[in-house]
């Protein structure tokens, strides 16, 4: 009991350390619900009906979303369980995946998956990267998260966003469990193809961010948040290996 109970002061701790990384909001969520982060591996789980029943999830299923890495920690998306929404996470969600996807049906559901999976913007942003290296790499070192990581490749920026898609499809309804399996599984196995730790998996991600759309503000805030998936022991990723893949 006294080892658990030293466990869990070290990692409040550590999402208590967060207060100098991210907006004061943030970082105040993440220190009232630390146990949130050990439990569901999410920030805040308020727009999750935790009292319904949920489908259990297995090491594999637990470790594919957790590819699903900073935008499901950015979203607060919990990759330890996989509980329905409330009614009000439901309409709001389904109203930001219809205007940042046009997702609204099944159909359309699968016709992104399916690009995110083929081509992506890793198809359009690997040329660029390639025959503009100075360019870009002065780019990224001004990142507060990769100003001492050297990129490579930019395609987790499509395998994050593959699984998270595909889960907010099935958590919004236009997508049964067994139809977004496959995508998730799919973009976790690339993932592993090409990367072989979850730090240059992450530099992968924030790089192919950055050159999707190098003006937005918060690149920071997702350096920031990304340096504490991959450095802080409250990380979820601290606690889900990189590899085996499926876990036994």
């Amino acid at each position: 009991m006294w080892l658990q109970e030293k466990f869990n002061s070290a990692l409040d701790a550590a999402v208590d350390s967060l207060l100098g990384l991210l907006a004061n909001k943030d970082a105040r969520t993440l220190t009232r619900t630390s146990s949130n982060i050990r439990k569901y591996g999410a920030r805040s789980v308020h727009c999750y009906d935790l009292a319904q029943p949920r489908r259990p999830l297995s090491a594999t299923e637990v470790r594919a979303l957790a590819t699903g890495g900073v935008l499901a920690f950015y979203n607060d998306d919990p990759i330890r369980v996989l509980p329905p929404l409330t009614p009000e996470g439901l309409a709001g969600g389904k109203e930001s995946l219809a205007q940042w996807w046009g997702i609204t049906n099944t159909a359309q559901a699968i016709e992104r998956l399916e690009r995110l999976q083929h081509t992506g913007h890793r198809q359009e942003l690997r040329p660029q990267l390639k025959s503009q290296p100075k360019r870009w790499q002065a780019i990224f070192a001004a990142n507060p998260f990769l100003e001492k990581r050297f990129v490579t490749s930019i395609a987790a920026w499509d395998y994050a966003r593959m699984v998270t898609v595909a889960r907010w499809c099935h958590d919004y309804g236009y997508l049964s469990w067994e139809q977004a399996w496959p995508y998730i599984d799919a973009a976790t196995r690339l993932a592993l193809l090409e990367f072989d730790s979850w730090d240059g998996f992450a530099t992968s991600f924030v790089a192919g961010r950055l050159m999707w759309n190098p003006d937005l503000e918060n690149h920071a805030d997702i350096a920031r948040l990304t340096t504490f998936l991959v450095e802080s022991p409250a990380s979820p990723w601290r606690s889900i290996p990189w590899q085996p893949y499926p876990v036994n």
